[in-house]
């Protein structure tokens, strides 16, 4: 028997989370459902832990990892939430896993396989490391960029830019139509400015997006050159220091 909680403030949301339960694991036992903050922290006090918890991240009172504050949670969690699928990795721990609402079928089945492979192991749940990547999604990255052009200014998309690049002291960006623009920010400080999911700094002199690869050339295990669209003078050289992230950058 899998002890079960769910934690959740729609009332049409939990019937229909603790219907799907009982089609993908007939051993589920919901033991209750509790719909804010209070009440969870209020249950944890009074009762055992259940070897498998259920929990929205927004409820009427708070967010759920206030809990986590009052409690010493050493159930198998998964949360259920509307937040971007490649934001929240950190949740792919052992003790720590998750569901983007509307819930999937297929994809509670996968998580329920997954609770019933780590039964019994060591939790290793990080919920800092969750809030942490949370509050990544929920920044707000700059969406353009003001230019001088002659006498007028033009503001430049920051989707349209293919690269940034630094030459003689001055930034520049280039424009998917092959236009460069000096700027008024260095590459330290446009690492601050703009999503790490769209651009990758490869080198001390070039920030490159995306869309903008067109041939990654491995020369040694350490050692990677891009060409890249439009096109620079010479293939870009990712750093040595950098190759490892940026292979991780490349496949999320």
């Amino acid at each position: 028997m899998i002890k079960t909680l769910i934690i959740e403030d729609e009332a049409p949301a939990a019937e229909r989370l603790k219907k799907l339960l009982k089609e993908v694991e007939p051993g589920v036992k919901v033991l209750e459902t509790i719909d804010s903050v209070s009440s969870a922290i209020k249950w944890f006090q009074g009762h055992s832990q259940p070897d498998l918890l259920l929990l929205d991240i927004q409820l009427g009172d708070g967010l759920s990892f206030d809990i986590f504050n009052q409690v010493k949670i050493e159930s198998f969690v998964i949360f259920t939430t509307a937040y971007d699928e490649y934001a929240i990795k950190a949740f792919e721990l052992n003790s720590i896993d998750y569901l983007l609402k509307p819930i999937n079928r297929d994809k509670l089945k996968k998580s329920i396989e997954k609770f019933l492979k780590l039964q019994g192991a060591k939790s290793t749940m990080n919920i800092q490391e969750v809030i942490a990547a949370l509050d990544r999604e929920r920044r707000t990255y700059k969406k353009r960029f003001s230019v001088n052009v002659g006498t007028k200014i033009r503001s430049i998309e920051t989707s349209s830019i293919a690269y940034f690049y630094s030459l003689d002291k001055t930034t520049f960006l280039c424009t998917k139509e092959d236009r460069h623009y000096p700027i008024d920010y260095s590459l330290d400080t446009l690492d601050e400015l703009i999503d790490p999911l769209l651009f990758f700094r490869i080198n001390r002199q070039y920030t490159i997006q995306f869309d903008a690869l067109d041939k990654i050339n491995v020369l040694s295990r350490s050692r990677v050159s891009i060409i890249t669209i439009p096109p620079t003078e010479q293939p870009l050289l990712v750093s040595t220091g950098r190759t490892h992230e940026f292979r991780l950058w490349l496949d999320r």
